[in-house]
């Protein structure tokens, strides 16, 4: 009989206990040349709460739940956590949870499904503090028959308690084309999205572009364009939003040689999505070592702070670590490359979240690949140091796919977690806060 990863993890007690920030993980790291972000030392108490986990049981048969994303919601003080779950009968739906910014389980509830064999898959969100509801969009892969099929982006409007669901808007499909790993973010001068996603060309099954929409605050096309159409086969878009500058900013990976990827960014225009020039493409990261899945945020001012999973040695793959690049808001480099972590272990998946402000405050999250697992570590940075934070490391679970986000008193991370051994037990969604400059988490019972 398997036992529930939940009460594996917290038997002896029935409430969410509060665990303090170590500076060297437990079972720690075999480290390379330390990182270059500071000392150990945050200014200010900080915390990170217990796992909680987010999506519910629903067998016998369970179902799996992976592909967490993440919203702050800055009007009710809340998050929403948008994830994909895949059924017993092998057809995928996207769905959601609320949850208060103290760790309160909200309500749960379906966003999109379809008659199976239809697929809906792979979803991104944003809040839209302006209506005070969020944009979900994912990959639908109407056949169902193939995940090669040719895929369309869907989107809809969530009522920020879940109550209300818009309007399936197709935001995307051309032909000969089919799409990927949406991301989407608010503008909030406009009251518009933008989504971008990846472009694979239907015939050579490799990436094509990388592309957009505009969407209007109710989720409906007002107009989509190509951002890169290269040789280089750009792939692996993320977007952000700085109202300081009304502008997108995007960045990819580019394949500059096969195993040589770059990481490369770009402005973009609020009311046409195109390059903003000068200064075009920007070269975030062009060095010889293979890069990959570039991820950005910004704190809404002066800077936009973007991670990326780099190898260590160009000479022979793979040994991944996680690095990364300020820039400021007309898309020079601030400063060189900072190492967020090296180690002789694999590290993938960086996702990063910025705090709103004029000052340093960030927080990225990866997987880290460890015997016989995978976990999830983070690393808190702001100007006066650093701290390394343990988020999942239970070596005889399979943690992946991390998404952050920014709100409240700290951050949220959020991810998947699976047993390595027992194949009755399914992939679920948990979470765990960093609470910064406070001292307690109130306490919540399970």
């Amino acid at each position: 009989m398997s036992v529930p990863r939940l009460f594996i993890r917290v038997l002896t007690s029935s409430f969410a206990l509060l665990l303090l920030v170590t500076a060297t993980p437990p079972g720690g790291l075999a480290e390379k040349p330390p990182s270059d972000l500071g000392s150990e030392s945050v200014s200010g108490a900080a915390q990170l709460s217990d796992e909680i986990q987010v999506s519910p049981f629903v067998g016998p048969p369970d179902y799996d739940n992976y592909l967490p994303a993440v919203a702050y919601n800055s009007r009710h003080h809340q998050f929403l956590i948008v994830w994909h779950r895949l059924r017993s009968d092998g057809c995928r739906e996207i769905w959601a949870r609320r949850v208060t910014e103290s760790g309160q389980l909200l309500n749960n509830f379906m966003v999109s499904t379809g008659p199976c064999p239809e697929n809906h898959m792979q979803p991104a969100v944003a809040y839209n503090a302006k209506d005070d509801n969020y944009l979900v969009a994912w990959m639908h892969n109407p056949s169902g028959t193939s995940l090669n099929d040719p895929n369309e982006i869907l989107a809809r409007t969530v009522a920020w308690d879940g109550s209300i669901l818009g309007t399936k808007h197709q935001a995307i499909a051309w032909a000969n084309r089919s799409f990927w790993t949406p991301r989407v973010a608010w503008n909030s001068i406009r009251n518009e999205y933008m989504v971008v996603w990846n472009a694979i060309n239907t015939t050579t099954g490799l990436p094509n572009d990388i592309a957009h929409a505009i969407l209007d605050h109710n989720g409906i096309r007002i107009v989509d364009s190509i951002i890169i159409d290269t040789l280089m086969s750009p792939h692996q878009v993320d977007v952000t939003w700085n109202v300081a500058m009304a502008e997108f900013f995007v960045v990819w990976r580019r394949m500059w040689t096969p195993g040589d990827g770059d990481i490369m960014g770009a402005r973009l225009d609020q009311d046409n999505g195109f390059i903003v020039s000068p200064p075009g493409v920007i070269s975030i990261s062009t060095l010889s070592n293979d890069q990959q899945s570039p991820r950005v945020a910004t704190n809404q001012q002066h800077r936009y702070v973007v991670v990326w999973s780099q190898v260590y040695d160009p000479s022979h793959c793979c040994d991944w670590d996680i690095h990364s690049q300020e820039l400021d808001v007309y898309g020079s480099l601030v400063g060189g490359p900072m190492i967020i972590v090296e180690s002789l272990d694999d590290e993938t998946m960086p996702v990063i979240a910025a705090q709103p402000g004029p000052t340093r405050n960030y927080l990225a999250a990866w997987r880290v690949t460890v015997t016989n697992s995978n976990a999830i570590r983070a690393r808190y940075w702001d100007d006066m140091g650093t701290q390394s934070l343990v988020i999942s490391n239970v070596i005889f679970w399979d943690s992946s796919t991390p998404a952050v986000a920014m709100g409240g008193p700290g951050f949220l991370t959020t991810y998947t977690s699976d047993s390595t051994s027992d194949p009755t037990v399914h992939r679920h969604v948990y979470m765990r806060f960093y609470v910064l400059y406070t001292t307690y988490l109130p306490v919540i019972k399970r």
